[in-house]
């Protein structure tokens, strides 16, 4: 019977001690919880654009695809000079697409400007992994200044067989304007125009591409919508719209 009961006495304490230490772990997993919002929150909250539009952008997509992975800070007042969306290139795990169809989107403090096809600012960089054709570089450059093909800094596996072969197998093609939805459509464009003209000598001219993109831009900004279909993208996603008008004096220019 004494035996019986020290075995009893031992599986009480070590019951109690169980649940002590379930206590403590889960009262630790819970104050790391929220530490980690607090700090989640606080992170995002000092990021903060001098320039109010970019600003509003910002707080918008943060609400869509969460915190940037890469912030750019101006090292004379510390300022906010940039952030980025967009996975590590050596952790990539072909995982395309990742922001709703997109792989880069970047926000500049300090906008540029655009002439073509109507003056614009331009602070969203849009961007998607694309195998280009390098015979196409120049007339897709020339249709727009806002097209960009980064070949070099992509998923690092792209950028090693590169290396190791030569064989570029993918490029960043960017698109850029003040809105996700327009960078989406010039980086249509340049899928479309690949699709049509990925064999050289297919029959095209730089002022062809120039003309179908400034197209493109204004059917969307004099409120035809999104002509050409984009099945990997939704406006929504970005809280943005699907139609714009930028208005008369532009859109009934002869």
């Amino acid at each position: 019977m004494k035996k019986n009961g020290l075995i009893i006495f031992l599986i009480l304490i070590l019951m109690i001690i169980k649940y002590i230490y379930i206590y403590i772990y889960m009262e630790l997993v819970n104050k790391l919880i929220i530490f980690y919002f607090i700090s989640t929150l606080l992170n995002n909250s000092n990021i903060k654009f001098t320039n109010p539009q970019v600003n509003k952008k910002y707080n918008s997509l943060v609400k869509r695809i969460g915190n940037p992975q890469y912030i750019e800070y101006d090292n004379d007042n510390n300022n906010i000079d940039s952030v980025k969306w967009q996975l590590p290139l050596d952790e990539f795990q072909d995982r395309f697409g990742y922001f709703y169809g997109c792989d880069m989107i970047k926000l500049h403090n300090k906008p540029s400007k655009k002439w073509h096809p109507y003056p614009a600012q331009v602070f969203v960089i849009v961007g998607k992994y694309l195998p280009v054709p390098e015979h196409l570089f120049g007339p897709l450059k020339y249709a727009s200044e806002t097209i960009n093909i980064e070949q070099l800094f992509v998923p690092k596996e792209y950028a090693d067989n590169y290396y190791k072969t030569g064989n570029k197998e993918y490029a960043l093609v960017t698109g850029s304007c003040a809105s996700v939805t327009i960078s989406v459509i010039t980086i249509q464009f340049v899928i479309d125009m690949i699709k049509k003209y990925n064999q050289v000598n297919s029959g095209y001219s730089d002022e062809q591409f120039s003309s179908e993109y400034d197209r493109r831009i204004r059917d969307y900004l004099c409120g035809k919508g999104i002509t050409d279909p984009i099945t990997w993208f939704k406006s929504s996603d970005f809280n943005e719209d699907s139609t714009y008008y930028i208005g008369d004096d532009k859109c009934k220019q002869k």
